[in-house]
């Protein structure tokens, strides 16, 4: 095995003790950075740690070929992960949210693969499934969001400020739950099916531009019609409906949209207007709810706005954290 064929991983991730490896890892020897085989597959995480303790290692790797068995062996060690109380509340977040980028990331990539769709769905489930074992694991895994705009971390977020502030509210079925944050984890799938030139675009984009962009939602509904429920896609439809009826791309007023729609609005358009984009800086907390507040009258349901800015201020809901 050579150096140019393998991918840096972190082993810190690899927790659950009792799994076994269907990859194998490599070291790095420092001397001429020769990759040396470390653990092979069919061994388990309790070996490797092992090994760890008793040499100090530098980087380690997998061949780049396994890299996706990495990947999916990290999602499968997520629910063990959430049960394990010797795991820290900062690693338990870090570990879902970068599961849920790379899954995102794919998902884009390929939006009419269902293996893709499932573990969009393990993923959102493993969110809500942490989110209600401690009050506390919503902000952790909000404050590991980027400050840039990127489509797959914008819809995480999305996901994860829906869930937090259901949980919160305290209302709704489990299954709305469930449905309602697969739903803006997929919000803005439609996007994967419009030009780059036109979601790349620095600066503002053509009326025409514009046009093709207000398309997404629809785009999105076609292109996950036959793999959802039908609440998950009227999130996916109508995140772009308003309150005043003035949305897009059907005019829906506030009381023909779905409460799961009403708050995946909020934190759809809170989370863009907190990053960083090509056309607009980051906003503050602050600035960005004074905006929402006074800029965008008419746009959400006054309630569950007012909800949200209770959820920002740190009325979570959850047991006390371990």
């Amino acid at each position: 095995m050579r150096l140019k064929n393998l991918v840096r991983i972190n082993t810190e991730y690899l927790v659950a003790d009792d799994q076994v490896l269907d990859f194998n890892i490599y070291t790095v020897r420092p001397s001429d950075n020769t990759p040396l085989l470390l653990v092979g597959e069919d061994s388990n995480i309790a070996n490797l740690k092992e090994i760890l303790r008793q040499k100090q290692l530098g980087q380690l790797f997998v061949g780049k070929k396994d890299y996706k068995r990495f990947r999916l062996f990290m999602e499968g060690s997520i629910t063990a992960m959430i049960n394990d109380p010797s795991v820290s509340l900062q690693k338990k977040s870090e570990i879902i949210y970068t599961c849920a980028k790379d899954i995102m990331v794919d998902v884009f990539d390929d939006p009419r693969s269902g293996e893709n769709l499932q573990r969009a769905r393990n993923i959102s489930d493993n969110i809500i499934r942490f989110a209600s074992s401690r009050y506390d694991a919503i902000p952790s895994i909000l404050k590991l969001g980027s400050r840039d705009y990127y489509t797959f971390s914008h819809c995480v977020n999305v996901s994860v400020f829906f869930i937090g502030l259901w949980l919160m509210i305290g209302h709704g079925t489990e299954r709305d739950l469930r449905e309602g944050a697969l739903g803006c984890l997929l919000h803005d799938i439609g996007k994967s099916e419009i030009d780059d030139r036109i979601l790349n675009k620095p600066g503002k984009l053509t009326d025409t531009e514009f046009e093709v962009m207000k398309g997404h939602p629809q785009l999105g509904h076609n292109l996950m019609q036959t793999q959802l429920s039908q609440r998950s896609l009227e999130v996916i439809l109508q995140h772009h409906e308003r309150a005043d009826g003035r949305g897009y791309p059907y005019g829906l007023k506030e009381d023909q949209i779905c409460d799961c729609v009403k708050i995946a609005t909020i934190a759809d358009v809170y989370d863009a207007l907190t990053t960083e984009r090509s056309y607009a800086n980051a906003r503050t907390p602050f600035k960005a709810l004074l905006f929402m507040k006074e800029e965008m009258v008419g746009h959400f349901e006054h309630k569950k706005f007012t909800e949200f800015v209770h959820f920002l201020g740190g009325h979570h809901h959850g047991p006390p954290g371990d």
